[in-house]
């Protein structure tokens, strides 16, 4: 069997996966994520904590929507029987998922990512700095995806175009709709806080994916421990709604940690998943007390050694999904080492705001073809004062080291190929002719290339004066 036989269409693999004996032509999809608490007048007033501050029941757990254009905003939800032979799919590891676009019936599978005009259908307010977007295809094809993978979008700004990383919040379950979730960047992110401040219904934007190997469905464990911080439940969220919705016998624990609850992203929603499947726990903890809040019930303080430990006893049988900003998740995995659990049962995936980001430790690189210990010095902070030249666009610009080299070219107008702004898709690797430059963020770029200088851009940081075949 080929790889490709491999690579099959998520709407299809989902169903055979977790298809019962006694599964009938139906529509096995919760569709929880359509559900949106802020579309209900009713809903939107009631305490959207309750199952954490009461024993009540909430009177809104019943949100069912028949309408056909209900449906046709959702896309294509229902995953139908198609046979009741027992197929074993080998999902195996690749770089990203291949995009399969149907044409007359016919799903064309295609190596590369997928890129496509979406519009967007919806938004909604998560907390009081971040919103979720909803967005649908501009034409009847699919675009097919894992749970846990990323989107690259391009939005124009004042004349500039500019391209960043949004993790899917939505299930692959339904094809023609994405969701991303948008925290806004309080040092000044400009594409993100400008999603949240003008994108609007009816706008149209480019989206380039599916990417990333963050994902649980490549080999789907019969435990699961889901770790998150802040935004970082962005990618957990769509594993878990796939999970949900394709009822997947799995034995789930989430472990959320956020400032406040005024910033618990998807409250309503995780409450009710939790409350609708008894193989799910959850437990969100709280690092700060909010001021005029005292009915948090739940628990505070960060997530450490002894909460793991108390919350999850048999944290040793379980997979670990753990993602969230870089102080969080270096505790967190310091935690879990003291805890034994074993290496290969951790999986990983950082966030700086809102992109997703391989971290990696890679050697320096120096011309011709000379190869350094990797630094310890983390990446953004100040390491110098140097001079970048980009030799082909002739011109020299100072550089301090806390900026990638492609964020350097942006800033001084010189245009990089560039996609994922992750160390993934290899279409911003560029070469050092002479000087020093650090991959702090790498996606396995290859030996040869590296050592005769080549490098992803977007992940790299100038620690020398440095020339560059740009």
């Amino acid at each position: 069997m080929n790889n490709n036989d491999n690579k099959k269409s998520s709407k299809s693999w989902t169903h055979r996966l977790f298809k019962q004996p006694s599964a009938t032509d139906t529509t096995y999809s919760k569709c929880y994520f359509a559900h949106r608490y802020h579309d209900n007048h009713k809903a939107q007033t009631h305490n959207p904590f309750g199952a954490l501050f009461s024993d009540t029941d909430n009177e809104h757990t019943n949100l069912d929507h028949d309408t056909a254009s209900f449906q046709a905003l959702l896309g294509d939800n229902s995953l139908v029987s198609e046979d009741n032979s027992d197929i074993e799919l080998h999902l195996k590891s690749h770089a990203s998922t291949p995009s399969i676009t149907k044409v007359n019936g016919f799903d064309h599978q295609s190596s590369e990512a997928l890129s496509s005009q979406f519009a967007v259908l919806n938004c909604y307010d998560e907390t009081r700095d971040t919103k979720t977007f909803r967005l649908g295809r501009l034409k009847d094809s699919v675009f097919d995806y894992l749970p846990g993978q990323y989107i690259t979008l391009t939005v124009v700004i004042d004349g500039q175009e500019y391209k960043r990383s949004y993790s899917l919040a939505s299930s692959p379950t339904h094809s023609s709709i994405l969701d991303i979730t948008v925290k806004r960047d309080p040092n000044g992110g400009v594409v993100s806080n400008w999603l949240n401040d003008h994108l609007k219904i009816g706008d149209s934007v480019n989206v380039k994916g599916p990417f990333g190997k963050f994902s649980c469905a490549k080999n789907i464990p019969k435990k699961v421990l889901f770790i998150a911080a802040g935004s970082g439940i962005v990618p957990i969220m769509s594993m878990l709604r796939w999970l949900t919705e394709t009822e997947a016998p799995i034995d789930v624990v989430l472990l959320l940690s956020f400032r406040t609850v005024y910033d618990i992203i998807y409250s309503d929603e995780l409450n009710l998943i939790a409350a609708r499947h008894k193989n799910i726990k959850l437990f969100i903890t709280l690092t700060q007390e909010p001021e005029g809040f005292s009915q948090w019930r739940g628990l505070t303080g960060r997530i450490n050694k002894n909460l793991l430990s108390g919350l999850v006893p048999d944290l040793s049988e379980r997979m670990v999904y753990l993602c969230g900003p870089d102080a969080f998740m270096t505790e967190c995995k310091q935690n879990l080492e003291n805890l034994k659990l074993p290496a290969e049962q951790l999986i990983c995936e950082s966030f700086t705001v809102n992109s997703p980001v391989v971290k990696t430790h890679a050697p320096l690189i120096d011309q011709p073809a000379k190869v350094q210990p990797p630094s310890n010095q983390a990446s953004r902070r100040k390491t110098g004062n140097y001079k970048i030249k980009f030799a082909k666009s002739h011109k020299t610009i100072a550089a301090d080291g806390a900026m990638t080299l492609l964020e350097l070219a942006e800033q001084s107008g010189i245009n990089i190929n560039h996609e994922c702004r992750a160390g993934e898709c290899g279409e911003c690797m560029i070469k050092c002719l002479k000087g020093r430059v650090e991959m702090t963020e790498q996606a396995e770029i290859d030996d040869v290339d590296r050592k005769k200088g080549w490098v992803y851009s977007c992940c790299a940081y100038p620690v020398s004066n440095a020339v560059l075949d740009v």
